[in-house]
């Protein structure tokens, strides 16, 4: 048996949830990053990718990695099933293009390091 206590704030709760509707709902894009640490993370990894690759290729693989496993995370969140669709609904296709586009960005700096000629020395 609950305490009394107890059982008059779920009864406040509960009056609260049917006459105040909006107080319950919580927005899914809350618990996301923002579009900004998307482009944030993006032009910090495409710069270190392409310094990194042009300094040497392996080295610029290496430094793609943990920008690729946060980007791949981002994405299976985007695309999971009870997320997705309330975040679309939410902040719209823009969001989802912005994380791409931001991906993009990192992979441009990557391969722009790793295929940019370089000067032979004799």
């Amino acid at each position: 048996m609950l305490h009394s206590t107890y059982r008059r704030v779920l009864k406040l709760a509960g009056v609260t949830m049917i006459l105040m509707p909006i107080s319950v709902f919580a927005e899914v894009s809350d618990k996301e990053p923002a579009a900004e640490l998307f482009w944030i993370v993006g032009a910090a990894a495409a710069a270190l990718c392409l310094i990194s690759a042009r300094y040497k290729s392996w080295l610029g693989m290496i430094v793609f990695l943990p920008f690729a496993i946060w980007f791949s995370s981002l994405f299976s969140e985007l695309h999971s099933a009870d997320v997705g669709p309330h975040l679309r609904a939410e902040q719209g296709l823009t969001y989802y293009l912005e994380a791409y586009g931001a991906f993009g960005l990192v992979l441009i700096g990557l391969l722009a390091g790793l295929f940019w000629p370089r000067k032979k020395t004799r």
